[in-house]
């Protein structure tokens, strides 16, 4: 199988996704779309399935180039019915795509949850979560998870998108601290708090990860 790997951020890295395609022995194609999607909008893409990942970024942020540039990408390839993987931004992308909104909530979520509704023990979590925008959904959307009356995980046709960060190892977490100067106080004792959980924790972590992303890409590509 060929996964293309669309990465929004120089330190957003694909994490444990990423080791779980190369433990399938699947192909893996990143690119980045800060410095891709602005020069193309990915035209050749054929293959099995996409991921995309997280952003600083809100995805209503169309006046930023790039953001506007895989809104599009992601309607094309919703509308065209390839396999799609949405992970927090991507999973707002896929959102928008799908006919529904985004929006801030005036608060943001930092660290390792549970969902308080889950359609089946592998939506539960915890689930390392950092993000401050609200999702809304048309009504023939299937929603898997929700927490605090936010959306956490759904599903559309050959499309699966999720408000959590199942891609987050230590290592990815470390790589997010390159932004600890813009960090205010407050996400910096969270990404350290979530660092610690992350270390002591770390087998469980990458397997449900693993188990989740069997299920997701299993759906996707069946």
């Amino acid at each position: 199988m060929k996964i293309t790997v669309i990465q929004n951020s120089a330190y957003g890295k694909a994490g444990l996704v990423e080791k779980f395609i190369a433990a399938k022995n699947w192909t893996c194609r990143r690119t980045i779309s800060s410095k891709d999607i602005v020069t193309t909008d990915l035209a050749d893409v054929v293959d099995d399935a996409v991921v995309f990942l997280g952003s600083r970024r809100g995805v209503y942020e169309t006046h930023v180039q790039w953001v506007a540039r895989e809104r599009a990408l992601m309607k094309r390839l919703v509308e065209n019915s390839v396999p799609v993987f949405g992970i927090c931004f991507g999973a707002q992308l896929l959102a928008t795509a799908l006919g529904g909104t985004v929006a801030p909530m005036g608060h943001r979520y930092r660290g390792w949850m549970e969902n308080a509704t889950a359609s089946a023990p592998l939506w539960e979590g915890p689930w390392l979560r950092w993000h401050g925008d609200f999702i809304t959904l048309p009504n023939d959307v299937k929603v898997f998870a929700r927490d605090s009356n936010t959306v956490q995980a759904f599903a559309h046709g050959s499309a699966v998108g999720v408000q959590f960060h199942p891609e987050v190892s230590a290592s990815v977490l470390r790589d997010w601290g390159a932004y600890r100067s813009a960090m205010s106080e407050e996400d910096r004792g969270a990404l350290d708090e979530a660092l610690h959980y992350a270390d002591a924790h770390a087998t469980e972590i990458e397997k449900r990860a693993f188990d989740l992303f069997d299920g997701i890409f299993r759906r996707i590509t069946r």
